[in-house]
């Protein structure tokens, strides 16, 4: 029973050879200075970047090297706090087996619906990091859905 559960479960190396064909969305500084609709549109592209990151593992299971690489990964692109709450929502740490796997019911980010209006807040808590707080509201069939969305992103300067 125990070989069929290291069968399953991805390790460094394969996840390498996954996460290396997701290429992360652009991350410099200046597009904290776009639009609110630009930054959206780029928190939607970051939301699916992730989502791919997260689900890379294609059984669900991954070891503790795997888990330390998926880390690295997403701290090009987020803070390591937010990283480690992305990874935190989206696997269960099981240590008598020393694995981490997927909550396969828990849903990623729900920015794939589309709101009629969004409000967006943005904070800089510290050099070369952003905070981005998206709420958005859309009106359906007599019911206001509302959605909460807050990020924190590591960006980096041209030229350094």
């Amino acid at each position: 029973m125990h070989m069929r559960t290291m069968e399953k479960t991805v390790g460094r190396e394969r996840l390498l050879m996954t996460v290396s064909q997701i290429a992360p969305p652009p991350m410099s500084k200046e597009i904290m200075n776009q639009s609110d609709e630009k930054v959206i549109i780029w928190i939607k592209q970051v939301d699916d970047w992730t989502h791919k990151v997260l689900s890379s593992p294609v059984t669900g299971t991954m070891d503790r090297e795997a888990m330390q690489e998926m880390r690295r990964h997403l701290t090009q692109v987020y803070s390591p706090d937010m990283a480690q709450k992305l990874i935190d929502g989206f696997y269960r740490h099981d240590y008598r087996a020393g694995t981490y796997q997927a909550n396969s019911t828990k849903a990623m980010l729900n920015l794939r619906s589309d709101y009629r209006t969004y409000e967006l807040k943005r904070e800089q808590p510290a050099p070369g990091q952003y905070r981005l707080m998206l709420s958005g509201r859309t009106t359906q069939d007599y019911s206001v859905t509302g959605m909460q969305h807050e990020s924190a992103y590591q960006v980096q300067g041209i030229g350094l």
